[in-house]
Protein backbone atom coordinates (compact mmCIF):
# COMPACT_ATOMS: atom_id res chain seq x y z
CA UNK A 1 0.00 0.00 0.00
CA UNK A 2 2.43 2.59 1.04
CA UNK A 3 4.54 1.46 -2.32
CA UNK A 4 1.44 1.95 -4.26
CA UNK A 5 0.78 5.76 -2.73
CA UNK A 6 4.54 6.79 -2.86
CA UNK A 7 4.43 5.73 -6.76
CA UNK A 8 1.24 7.79 -7.28
CA UNK A 9 3.40 11.02 -5.40
CA UNK A 10 6.27 10.52 -7.80
CA UNK A 11 4.06 10.44 -10.83
CA UNK A 12 2.87 14.26 -9.42
CA UNK A 13 6.42 14.84 -9.08
CA UNK A 14 7.34 13.94 -12.64
CA UNK A 15 4.88 16.07 -13.99
CA UNK A 16 5.85 19.16 -11.25
CA UNK A 17 9.59 18.65 -12.17
CA UNK A 18 8.93 19.01 -16.06
CA UNK A 19 6.69 22.02 -15.55
CA UNK A 20 9.21 23.68 -13.58
CA UNK A 21 11.99 22.41 -12.92
CA UNK A 22 13.42 21.00 -15.78
CA UNK A 23 16.21 23.67 -15.96
CA UNK A 24 17.20 23.56 -12.71
CA UNK A 25 17.58 19.11 -12.81
CA UNK A 26 19.52 19.64 -16.37
CA UNK A 27 21.78 22.52 -14.58
CA UNK A 28 22.31 19.79 -11.54
CA UNK A 29 23.15 16.77 -14.15
CA UNK A 30 25.90 18.96 -15.34
CA UNK A 31 27.06 19.60 -12.18
CA UNK A 32 26.90 16.47 -10.42
CA UNK A 33 28.10 15.22 -8.30
CA UNK A 34 29.86 18.26 -6.88
CA UNK A 35 26.28 19.50 -6.26
CA UNK A 36 23.70 16.99 -5.42
CA UNK A 37 20.37 19.08 -4.53
CA UNK A 38 17.55 20.19 -6.12
CA UNK A 39 16.38 23.26 -4.34
CA UNK A 40 12.12 23.55 -4.82
CA UNK A 41 10.27 26.09 -3.37
CA UNK A 42 7.40 25.46 -1.39
CA UNK A 43 5.14 28.08 -3.47
CA UNK A 44 5.83 26.65 -6.71
CA UNK A 45 4.55 23.05 -5.37
CA UNK A 46 1.58 24.99 -3.89
CA UNK A 47 0.06 26.23 -7.06
CA UNK A 48 0.95 23.37 -9.00
CA UNK A 49 -0.89 20.86 -6.62
CA UNK A 50 -2.17 22.48 -2.82
CA UNK A 51 -3.26 18.85 -1.75
CA UNK A 52 0.30 17.59 -2.32
CA UNK A 53 1.87 20.34 -0.40
CA UNK A 54 -0.55 20.03 2.63
CA UNK A 55 0.46 16.66 2.67
CA UNK A 56 3.98 17.63 2.63
CA UNK A 57 3.92 19.58 5.57
CA UNK A 58 1.50 16.95 7.68
CA UNK A 59 3.62 13.52 5.83
CA UNK A 60 7.25 14.91 5.04
CA UNK A 61 8.98 11.55 4.55
CA UNK A 62 6.02 10.05 2.68
CA UNK A 63 5.94 12.88 0.17
CA UNK A 64 9.73 13.66 -0.13
CA UNK A 65 10.48 9.85 -0.54
CA UNK A 66 8.03 9.87 -3.70
CA UNK A 67 9.86 13.51 -5.12
CA UNK A 68 13.25 11.71 -4.74
CA UNK A 69 12.14 8.87 -6.52
CA UNK A 70 11.53 11.06 -9.47
CA UNK A 71 14.24 13.34 -9.16
CA UNK A 72 16.31 10.11 -9.81
CA UNK A 73 14.44 9.09 -12.50
CA UNK A 74 14.69 12.28 -14.16
CA UNK A 75 18.41 12.17 -13.94
CA UNK A 76 18.76 8.80 -14.61
CA UNK A 77 22.10 7.24 -15.32
CA UNK A 78 23.91 10.38 -14.08
CA UNK A 79 23.67 8.94 -10.64
CA UNK A 80 25.68 6.77 -8.58
CA UNK A 81 25.21 4.98 -5.43
CA UNK A 82 27.89 7.03 -3.95
CA UNK A 83 26.84 10.61 -4.35
CA UNK A 84 22.58 10.42 -3.35
CA UNK A 85 20.86 13.19 -5.02
CA UNK A 86 17.89 15.45 -2.70
CA UNK A 87 14.97 17.51 -2.94
CA UNK A 88 15.22 20.90 -0.96
CA UNK A 89 11.84 22.17 0.28
CA UNK A 90 12.34 25.57 1.34
CA UNK A 91 9.89 28.76 1.55
CA UNK A 92 7.20 26.86 4.00
CA UNK A 93 5.22 29.61 5.45
CA UNK A 94 2.21 27.44 7.24
CA UNK A 95 4.02 26.02 10.38
CA UNK A 96 6.71 28.59 11.29
CA UNK A 97 6.61 28.49 14.96
CA UNK A 98 9.40 30.57 16.93
CA UNK A 99 12.33 28.12 18.28
CA UNK A 100 11.02 28.43 21.60
CA UNK A 101 7.39 27.27 21.10
CA UNK A 102 8.32 24.09 19.01
CA UNK A 103 6.45 21.30 20.96
CA UNK A 104 4.86 17.99 20.33
CA UNK A 105 1.92 18.88 18.10
CA UNK A 106 4.81 19.47 15.35
CA UNK A 107 6.23 15.98 15.68
CA UNK A 108 7.06 14.36 12.49
CA UNK A 109 5.86 17.38 10.13
CA UNK A 110 7.52 19.58 8.86
CA UNK A 111 7.78 23.26 10.48
CA UNK A 112 9.79 26.06 9.30
CA UNK A 113 12.31 28.58 11.87
CA UNK A 114 13.65 32.07 11.02
CA UNK A 115 16.71 30.94 13.66
CA UNK A 116 19.92 32.16 14.87
CA UNK A 117 22.72 29.60 15.04
CA UNK A 118 24.74 29.28 18.16
CA UNK A 119 27.05 26.45 18.67
CA UNK A 120 27.89 24.03 15.37
CA UNK A 121 29.86 20.28 16.19
CA UNK A 122 32.22 18.65 14.38
CA UNK A 123 31.30 16.52 11.58
CA UNK A 124 30.43 12.71 12.62
CA UNK A 125 29.81 9.56 10.20
CA UNK A 126 26.10 8.08 10.42
CA UNK A 127 24.94 4.56 8.74
CA UNK A 128 22.56 4.72 6.45
CA UNK A 129 22.28 1.49 4.93
CA UNK A 130 23.95 -1.07 7.60
CA UNK A 131 25.60 -4.53 6.25
CA UNK A 132 25.18 -7.20 8.91
CA UNK A 133 26.49 -10.77 9.05
CA UNK A 134 25.46 -13.46 11.64
CA UNK A 135 28.69 -14.68 12.96
CA UNK A 136 26.28 -17.97 13.94
CA UNK A 137 24.72 -19.04 11.08
CA UNK A 138 26.48 -17.01 8.24
CA UNK A 139 23.35 -15.19 6.99
CA UNK A 140 24.23 -11.65 5.14
CA UNK A 141 21.86 -8.88 4.68
CA UNK A 142 21.61 -4.93 4.72
CA UNK A 143 19.13 -2.92 6.28
CA UNK A 144 18.10 1.27 5.27
CA UNK A 145 18.96 2.25 8.98
CA UNK A 146 16.70 5.87 8.23
CA UNK A 147 13.85 3.70 7.74
CA UNK A 148 14.41 0.29 10.18
CA UNK A 149 15.82 0.22 13.33
CA UNK A 150 19.28 -1.31 13.29
CA UNK A 151 18.87 -5.34 13.99
CA UNK A 152 19.83 -6.74 17.04
CA UNK A 153 18.36 -10.30 15.95
CA UNK A 154 19.26 -12.73 13.01
CA UNK A 155 16.30 -13.03 10.76
CA UNK A 156 17.03 -16.66 10.17
CA UNK A 157 18.73 -18.38 13.38
CA UNK A 158 16.89 -15.61 15.86
CA UNK A 159 19.53 -15.45 18.16
CA UNK A 160 21.88 -11.83 18.67
CA UNK A 161 24.49 -12.93 16.99
CA UNK A 162 25.26 -10.13 14.30
CA UNK A 163 27.96 -7.96 13.64
CA UNK A 164 28.08 -4.80 11.25
CA UNK A 165 30.33 -5.30 8.58
CA UNK A 166 31.68 -1.63 8.51
CA UNK A 167 33.37 -1.99 5.04
CA UNK A 168 30.30 -2.66 3.59
CA UNK A 169 27.99 -0.36 4.84
CA UNK A 170 26.93 3.00 3.66
CA UNK A 171 27.71 6.21 5.65
CA UNK A 172 26.78 9.79 5.23
CA UNK A 173 28.30 12.70 6.69
CA UNK A 174 26.14 14.13 10.02
CA UNK A 175 26.66 17.54 11.62
CA UNK A 176 24.99 18.86 14.67
CA UNK A 177 24.05 22.76 15.32
CA UNK A 178 22.58 24.17 18.10
CA UNK A 179 19.60 27.09 17.02
CA UNK A 180 17.82 29.72 19.00
CA UNK A 181 15.47 32.41 18.24
CA UNK A 182 16.93 35.96 16.92
CA UNK A 183 17.32 38.58 19.37
CA UNK A 184 14.90 41.28 17.66
CA UNK A 185 12.26 38.51 17.89
CA UNK A 186 12.29 38.43 21.82
CA UNK A 187 11.17 41.04 23.78
CA UNK A 188 12.20 42.13 27.11
CA UNK A 189 14.17 39.63 29.23
CA UNK A 190 12.54 36.60 27.26
CA UNK A 191 14.44 33.64 27.88
CA UNK A 192 16.13 31.74 25.01
CA UNK A 193 15.44 28.28 24.54
CA UNK A 194 17.96 26.24 22.21
CA UNK A 195 16.73 23.33 20.14
CA UNK A 196 19.07 20.86 18.47
CA UNK A 197 19.43 20.26 14.19
CA UNK A 198 20.93 17.35 12.54
CA UNK A 199 22.04 18.07 8.97
CA UNK A 200 23.49 15.93 6.83
CA UNK A 201 25.46 14.97 3.46
CA UNK A 202 25.76 18.27 1.42
CA UNK A 203 24.88 20.75 4.16
CA UNK A 204 27.34 20.18 6.67
CA UNK A 205 29.84 22.85 7.23
CA UNK A 206 27.81 25.29 5.39
CA UNK A 207 26.97 27.15 8.06
CA UNK A 208 28.74 28.87 11.27
CA UNK A 209 27.36 30.16 14.81
CA UNK A 210 26.34 33.25 14.36
CA UNK A 211 24.65 32.61 11.19
CA UNK A 212 20.80 33.69 10.60
CA UNK A 213 19.38 31.17 8.81
CA UNK A 214 16.14 29.39 7.28
CA UNK A 215 15.54 26.53 8.67
CA UNK A 216 13.18 23.82 7.02
CA UNK A 217 12.75 20.61 8.36
CA UNK A 218 10.91 17.54 10.38
CA UNK A 219 10.72 17.55 13.81
CA UNK A 220 11.60 14.19 15.68
CA UNK A 221 11.97 12.40 18.95
CA UNK A 222 14.42 10.30 20.35
CA UNK A 223 14.73 8.62 23.82
CA UNK A 224 16.21 11.38 26.52
CA UNK A 225 19.10 9.93 28.48
CA UNK A 226 19.98 11.15 31.82
CA UNK A 227 23.47 12.33 33.09
CA UNK A 228 24.30 8.92 33.86
CA UNK A 229 23.45 8.24 30.07
CA UNK A 230 20.65 5.86 30.97
CA UNK A 231 17.41 5.96 28.63
CA UNK A 232 14.47 7.60 30.62
CA UNK A 233 11.08 6.01 30.00
CA UNK A 234 8.03 8.06 28.12
CA UNK A 235 10.29 11.04 28.05
CA UNK A 236 11.72 12.69 24.93
CA UNK A 237 13.92 14.52 23.17
CA UNK A 238 13.40 16.56 20.03
CA UNK A 239 15.41 17.57 17.61
CA UNK A 240 15.04 18.71 13.81
CA UNK A 241 15.75 16.98 10.98
CA UNK A 242 16.64 19.33 8.29
CA UNK A 243 15.42 19.20 4.81
CA UNK A 244 17.12 22.59 3.46
CA UNK A 245 18.94 25.76 4.85
CA UNK A 246 18.63 29.21 3.76
CA UNK A 247 20.84 31.66 4.51
CA UNK A 248 19.54 35.39 5.59
CA UNK A 249 20.58 38.64 5.40
CA UNK A 250 21.00 39.51 9.21
CA UNK A 251 19.40 43.10 9.33
CA UNK A 252 19.22 45.52 11.86
CA UNK A 253 15.75 45.61 12.05
CA UNK A 254 13.45 42.86 10.86
CA UNK A 255 10.21 45.07 11.02
CA UNK A 256 7.47 44.98 8.38
CA UNK A 257 7.13 48.63 7.94
CA UNK A 258 3.77 49.48 5.70
CA UNK A 259 3.35 52.20 3.08
CA UNK A 260 1.57 54.39 6.05
CA UNK A 261 4.58 53.69 7.98
CA UNK A 262 7.03 55.25 5.45
CA UNK A 263 4.74 58.52 4.95
CA UNK A 264 4.93 59.00 8.96
CA UNK A 265 8.85 58.61 8.74
CA UNK A 266 9.39 61.10 5.50
CA UNK A 267 7.34 63.31 7.27
CA UNK A 268 9.15 63.03 10.76
CA UNK A 269 12.08 63.68 8.68
CA UNK A 270 11.67 67.21 7.17
CA UNK A 271 11.04 68.23 10.91
CA UNK A 272 14.22 70.76 11.18
CA UNK A 273 15.06 69.71 15.02
CA UNK A 274 14.65 66.15 13.90
CA UNK A 275 17.79 65.60 15.82
CA UNK A 276 17.53 67.01 18.90
CA UNK A 277 13.95 64.83 19.36
CA UNK A 278 15.99 61.47 18.19
CA UNK A 279 18.53 62.60 21.20
CA UNK A 280 15.55 63.34 24.16
CA UNK A 281 13.77 60.32 23.11
CA UNK A 282 16.60 57.97 24.60
CA UNK A 283 16.54 56.74 27.66
CA UNK A 284 14.10 59.48 28.41
CA UNK A 285 13.73 58.46 31.54
CA UNK A 286 17.42 59.59 32.42
CA UNK A 287 18.16 63.78 33.60
CA UNK A 288 20.37 65.22 31.27
CA UNK A 289 23.34 63.92 29.67
CA UNK A 290 22.36 65.25 26.11
CA UNK A 291 25.91 64.87 24.62
CA UNK A 292 26.06 61.15 25.60
CA UNK A 293 22.21 60.93 24.53
CA UNK A 294 23.44 62.64 20.67
CA UNK A 295 26.56 60.31 20.37
CA UNK A 296 24.15 57.02 21.43
CA UNK A 297 21.53 58.48 18.63
CA UNK A 298 24.44 57.96 15.96
CA UNK A 299 25.52 55.01 17.22
CA UNK A 300 21.94 53.49 16.55
CA UNK A 301 22.07 54.80 12.92
CA UNK A 302 25.55 53.84 12.00
CA UNK A 303 27.49 55.18 9.08
CA UNK A 304 27.51 53.75 5.75
CA UNK A 305 27.55 50.25 5.26
CA UNK A 306 29.00 48.62 2.30
CA UNK A 307 31.88 50.59 1.64
CA UNK A 308 35.46 48.73 0.71
CA UNK A 309 38.89 49.79 0.32
CA UNK A 310 40.93 49.66 -3.00
CA UNK A 311 42.44 46.86 -1.52
CA UNK A 312 39.03 45.05 -1.05
CA UNK A 313 39.38 45.58 2.87
CA UNK A 314 35.57 46.37 4.83
CA UNK A 315 35.51 49.70 6.20
CA UNK A 316 34.16 49.20 9.54
CA UNK A 317 30.62 51.30 9.84
CA UNK A 318 29.39 50.35 13.36
CA UNK A 319 30.30 53.07 15.99
CA UNK A 320 31.71 51.84 19.81
CA UNK A 321 31.40 54.04 22.64
CA UNK A 322 32.40 54.07 26.02
CA UNK A 323 31.29 55.46 29.29
CA UNK A 324 33.48 55.62 32.36
CA UNK A 325 31.92 57.30 35.33
CA UNK A 326 31.42 57.49 39.16
CA UNK A 327 29.65 54.93 40.54
CA UNK A 328 25.89 55.88 40.33
CA UNK A 329 25.56 57.88 37.40
CA UNK A 330 23.06 55.73 35.92
CA UNK A 331 25.74 53.63 33.15
CA UNK A 332 23.60 50.88 33.73
CA UNK A 333 20.68 52.34 32.97
CA UNK A 334 21.58 53.96 29.86
CA UNK A 335 23.06 50.42 28.24
CA UNK A 336 19.84 48.89 29.49
CA UNK A 337 17.48 51.51 28.15
CA UNK A 338 19.11 51.23 24.54
CA UNK A 339 19.14 47.36 24.87
CA UNK A 340 15.47 47.79 25.33
CA UNK A 341 14.77 50.34 22.56
CA UNK A 342 17.16 48.54 19.33
CA UNK A 343 15.66 44.85 18.05
CA UNK A 344 18.46 43.28 18.53
CA UNK A 345 20.37 44.40 21.45
CA UNK A 346 22.43 42.35 23.94
CA UNK A 347 23.56 43.63 27.47
CA UNK A 348 25.97 41.61 28.75
CA UNK A 349 28.41 42.65 32.47
CA UNK A 350 31.86 42.12 32.58
CA UNK A 351 31.98 40.69 36.28
CA UNK A 352 30.04 37.49 34.74
CA UNK A 353 31.38 36.97 31.26
CA UNK A 354 34.26 35.03 29.74
CA UNK A 355 36.17 35.59 26.84
CA UNK A 356 34.20 32.59 24.71
CA UNK A 357 30.95 34.35 25.91
CA UNK A 358 31.80 37.55 24.86
CA UNK A 359 33.17 36.60 21.35
CA UNK A 360 33.65 32.89 20.51
CA UNK A 361 34.96 29.34 21.58
CA UNK A 362 35.93 26.10 20.49
CA UNK A 363 35.15 23.40 23.57
CA UNK A 364 34.54 19.62 24.19
CA UNK A 365 31.21 19.00 25.74
CA UNK A 366 28.16 16.56 25.51
CA UNK A 367 26.57 18.32 22.43
CA UNK A 368 28.84 16.97 20.55
CA UNK A 369 29.48 13.76 22.07
CA UNK A 370 32.97 14.77 23.57
CA UNK A 371 33.92 16.51 20.25
CA UNK A 372 34.82 19.92 19.67
CA UNK A 373 32.19 22.12 19.73
CA UNK A 374 31.80 26.12 18.02
CA UNK A 375 30.19 28.10 20.27
CA UNK A 376 29.26 31.75 19.35
CA UNK A 377 29.40 34.51 21.87
CA UNK A 378 28.13 37.87 22.72
CA UNK A 379 29.40 39.77 19.88
CA UNK A 380 29.01 37.47 17.28
CA UNK A 381 25.10 37.02 18.14
CA UNK A 382 24.20 40.38 18.26
CA UNK A 383 25.97 40.72 14.77
CA UNK A 384 23.43 43.61 12.99
CA UNK A 385 22.48 44.88 16.02
CA UNK A 386 24.10 46.96 19.41
CA UNK A 387 26.10 44.40 22.05
CA UNK A 388 26.20 46.78 25.86
CA UNK A 389 28.83 45.75 28.19
CA UNK A 390 28.41 46.82 31.60
CA UNK A 391 31.41 46.58 34.06
CA UNK A 392 33.93 46.83 31.13
CA UNK A 393 36.59 47.35 33.09
CA UNK A 394 35.82 43.76 35.50
CA UNK A 395 37.24 41.91 31.81
CA UNK A 396 40.27 39.84 32.44
CA UNK A 397 43.18 40.65 30.78
CA UNK A 398 42.91 37.45 28.45
CA UNK A 399 39.31 38.27 27.36
CA UNK A 400 39.95 41.68 26.77
CA UNK A 401 42.64 40.53 24.22
CA UNK A 402 39.50 38.86 22.69
CA UNK A 403 38.59 42.16 21.79
CA UNK A 404 41.06 43.66 20.27
CA UNK A 405 39.94 42.07 16.68
CA UNK A 406 36.01 41.82 17.42
CA UNK A 407 36.12 46.11 17.75
CA UNK A 408 38.46 46.57 14.80
CA UNK A 409 37.76 44.36 11.89
CA UNK A 410 34.40 43.00 13.47
CA UNK A 411 35.43 39.73 13.21
CA UNK A 412 36.33 36.67 15.97
CA UNK A 413 38.85 34.42 14.85
CA UNK A 414 39.63 30.85 16.63
CA UNK A 415 41.95 28.81 16.58
CA UNK A 416 42.13 25.55 18.78
CA UNK A 417 43.13 22.09 18.76
CA UNK A 418 43.42 22.08 15.20
CA UNK A 419 40.43 24.04 14.12
CA UNK A 420 40.60 27.62 12.61
CA UNK A 421 37.21 29.58 11.92
CA UNK A 422 36.16 32.94 11.41
CA UNK A 423 32.97 34.57 12.63
CA UNK A 424 31.16 38.07 11.37
CA UNK A 425 31.03 40.32 14.61
CA UNK A 426 29.06 43.05 12.72
CA UNK A 427 28.22 44.85 15.91
CA UNK A 428 28.33 48.06 17.46
CA UNK A 429 29.60 48.01 21.36
CA UNK A 430 28.26 50.80 24.08
CA UNK A 431 30.52 49.61 27.04
CA UNK A 432 30.36 51.35 30.54
CA UNK A 433 33.03 51.28 33.15
CA UNK A 434 34.45 53.09 36.57
CA UNK A 435 37.58 54.88 37.01
CA UNK A 436 40.76 52.66 38.01
CA UNK A 437 39.85 53.63 42.10
CA UNK A 438 36.15 53.58 41.64
CA UNK A 439 35.78 57.79 41.50
CA UNK A 440 37.30 59.98 39.78
CA UNK A 441 40.18 62.06 41.43
CA UNK A 442 39.59 65.77 40.74
CA UNK A 443 43.28 66.16 40.61
CA UNK A 444 44.42 63.39 38.21
CA UNK A 445 43.99 63.77 34.37
CA UNK A 446 40.86 61.79 33.45
CA UNK A 447 42.77 59.78 30.60
CA UNK A 448 45.22 58.62 33.29
CA UNK A 449 42.42 57.30 35.28
CA UNK A 450 41.27 54.74 32.66
CA UNK A 451 41.92 51.14 33.86
CA UNK A 452 41.58 50.19 29.87
CA UNK A 453 44.66 49.35 27.89
CA UNK A 454 45.56 52.42 25.25
CA UNK A 455 45.01 49.73 22.52
CA UNK A 456 41.67 49.01 23.49
CA UNK A 457 40.96 52.39 23.93
CA UNK A 458 41.79 53.53 20.68
CA UNK A 459 39.04 51.20 19.06
CA UNK A 460 36.18 53.63 20.32
CA UNK A 461 35.20 56.28 18.48
CA UNK A 462 33.71 58.30 21.88
CA UNK A 463 34.75 58.21 25.28
CA UNK A 464 32.83 60.24 27.60
CA UNK A 465 34.09 60.63 31.21
CA UNK A 466 31.27 60.77 33.30
CA UNK A 467 31.66 63.20 36.89
CA UNK A 468 29.72 63.24 39.99
CA UNK A 469 29.88 67.00 40.48
CA UNK A 470 28.91 68.82 43.61
CA UNK A 471 26.41 71.66 41.55
CA UNK A 472 23.11 72.72 44.02
CA UNK A 473 20.89 73.34 40.92
CA UNK A 474 21.50 70.32 39.02
CA UNK A 475 20.85 67.87 42.15
CA UNK A 476 17.74 69.71 42.88
CA UNK A 477 16.83 69.12 39.20
CA UNK A 478 17.97 65.57 38.95
CA UNK A 479 15.85 64.81 42.21
CA UNK A 480 13.11 66.43 41.19
CA UNK A 481 12.76 64.44 37.63
CA UNK A 482 13.19 61.36 39.84
CA UNK A 483 10.83 61.83 42.33
CA UNK A 484 8.23 63.11 39.87
CA UNK A 485 8.63 59.18 37.98
CA UNK A 486 8.07 57.61 40.94
CA UNK A 487 5.19 59.65 41.94
CA UNK A 488 3.91 58.55 38.61
CA UNK A 489 4.17 55.46 38.22
CA UNK A 490 2.68 54.87 41.84
CA UNK A 491 -0.24 56.76 40.54
CA UNK A 492 -0.81 54.94 38.07
CA UNK A 493 -0.53 50.95 40.15
CA UNK A 494 -2.58 53.09 42.69
CA UNK A 495 -5.10 53.54 39.80
CA UNK A 496 -5.44 57.97 41.12
CA UNK A 497 -6.43 59.75 37.81
CA UNK A 498 -4.52 63.23 38.99
CA UNK A 499 -0.60 62.79 39.46
CA UNK A 500 2.76 65.19 38.22
CA UNK A 501 2.43 64.33 34.27
CA UNK A 502 5.92 62.83 33.47
CA UNK A 503 7.36 64.35 30.12
CA UNK A 504 6.91 62.18 27.27
CA UNK A 505 9.56 61.49 24.84
CA UNK A 506 9.38 63.53 21.36
CA UNK A 507 9.10 60.21 19.52
CA UNK A 508 7.62 57.30 20.71
CA UNK A 509 10.28 54.45 20.75
CA UNK A 510 8.04 51.85 18.51
CA UNK A 511 8.42 54.80 15.88
CA UNK A 512 11.64 55.58 16.20
CA UNK A 513 12.71 51.72 15.98
CA UNK A 514 11.22 51.79 12.95
CA UNK A 515 12.72 55.39 11.56
CA UNK A 516 15.91 54.27 12.56
CA UNK A 517 15.30 50.69 10.68
CA UNK A 518 14.14 52.45 7.69
CA UNK A 519 17.30 55.00 7.45
CA UNK A 520 20.19 51.47 8.24
CA UNK A 521 18.13 49.66 5.42
CA UNK A 522 17.60 53.11 2.81
CA UNK A 523 20.13 55.76 3.28
CA UNK A 524 23.64 55.54 2.83
CA UNK A 525 25.12 58.85 2.79
CA UNK A 526 28.23 60.08 1.30
CA UNK A 527 30.82 62.79 1.66
CA UNK A 528 30.47 66.66 0.14
CA UNK A 529 33.61 68.44 0.16
CA UNK A 530 32.17 70.94 2.32
CA UNK A 531 32.36 67.79 4.79
CA UNK A 532 35.91 66.18 3.44
CA UNK A 533 37.70 69.34 3.85
CA UNK A 534 36.55 70.44 7.19
CA UNK A 535 37.67 67.34 9.19
CA UNK A 536 40.40 67.59 7.33
CA UNK A 537 41.30 70.66 8.63
CA UNK A 538 39.93 69.63 11.89
CA UNK A 539 42.59 66.86 11.77
CA UNK A 540 46.09 68.73 10.98
CA UNK A 541 45.12 71.42 13.35
CA UNK A 542 44.47 69.46 16.30
CA UNK A 543 47.83 67.38 15.01
CA UNK A 544 50.03 70.50 15.09
CA UNK A 545 48.31 71.29 18.33
CA UNK A 546 49.66 68.09 19.55
CA UNK A 547 53.07 68.60 18.19
CA UNK A 548 53.68 71.60 20.01
CA UNK A 549 53.05 69.98 23.33
CA UNK A 550 54.61 66.82 22.29
CA UNK A 551 51.78 64.55 22.56
CA UNK A 552 49.75 62.78 19.81
CA UNK A 553 45.92 63.89 20.67
CA UNK A 554 44.29 62.18 17.24
CA UNK A 555 45.73 59.54 15.16
CA UNK A 556 44.47 58.20 11.85
CA UNK A 557 42.06 55.97 13.23
CA UNK A 558 40.06 58.73 14.70
CA UNK A 559 39.44 60.11 11.04
CA UNK A 560 37.40 56.97 10.07
CA UNK A 561 35.46 57.45 13.63
CA UNK A 562 34.41 61.17 12.79
CA UNK A 563 33.46 60.14 9.22
CA UNK A 564 31.11 57.52 10.61
CA UNK A 565 29.69 59.82 12.52
CA UNK A 566 29.01 62.91 10.16
CA UNK A 567 27.19 59.92 8.04
CA UNK A 568 25.61 58.90 10.74
CA UNK A 569 24.29 62.54 11.56
CA UNK A 570 23.47 62.64 7.90
CA UNK A 571 21.21 59.72 8.13
CA UNK A 572 19.38 61.00 11.10
CA UNK A 573 17.73 63.45 9.02
CA UNK A 574 17.15 60.44 6.03
CA UNK A 575 19.97 62.69 3.69
CA UNK A 576 22.04 61.00 1.27
CA UNK A 577 25.04 63.85 1.53
CA UNK A 578 26.47 64.49 4.55
CA UNK A 579 27.35 68.20 4.57
CA UNK A 580 29.28 70.65 6.97
CA UNK A 581 26.68 70.92 9.68
CA UNK A 582 27.21 67.17 9.96
CA UNK A 583 31.09 67.05 10.12
CA UNK A 584 30.31 70.17 12.56
CA UNK A 585 28.57 67.55 14.79
CA UNK A 586 30.77 65.00 14.87
CA UNK A 587 33.72 67.30 15.63
CA UNK A 588 31.37 68.58 18.13
CA UNK A 589 30.81 65.55 20.13
CA UNK A 590 34.67 64.14 19.70
CA UNK A 591 35.78 67.68 21.53
CA UNK A 592 33.34 67.17 24.26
Amino acid sequence: MADAITEGIKLKFDEFFERHYKEGIESLMISYPEKVSLKVDFKDLEKFDPELANELIDNPDMVLEGANESLRGMMGSVITDEHETHVRIFGQTVNTPLVQDVGSKYISKMIMLDSLIVKRSEINPKVKVGAFKCSYCGASFKVDVEKDEAPEVCPQCKRKALKQITEESKFINLQKIAVQDPLEKLRGNTPTWQLEVWIEDDMVNTVIPGDRIELTGTLRIRPRRNTRGKTEKNVYTMFLDTISIIPRQKEFAELNITEEDERRIKELAKDPTIFDKISASIAPSIYGYKEIKQAVALQLFGGTSGKTLVDGGIIRSDMHILLIGDPGSAKTRVLQSVTRLVPKGIYVSGKSVTGGGMTAVAERDDFSEGGWTLKAGALVLGSGGIVCIDEFDKIGDEDRAALHEALESQTVSVAKAGIIATFSARAAVLAAANPKYGRFDQNIYPAEQFDIPPTLLSRFDLIFPIKDILDEALDRDIAKHILTQHEAAGARIADIAEYAQVEEPPIDAELLREYIAYARKNVFPRLSSEAIDRIESYYVELRKSGAKQGAVPITPRQIEGLVRMAEASAKTRLSDIVDMSDADRAIGLSEY
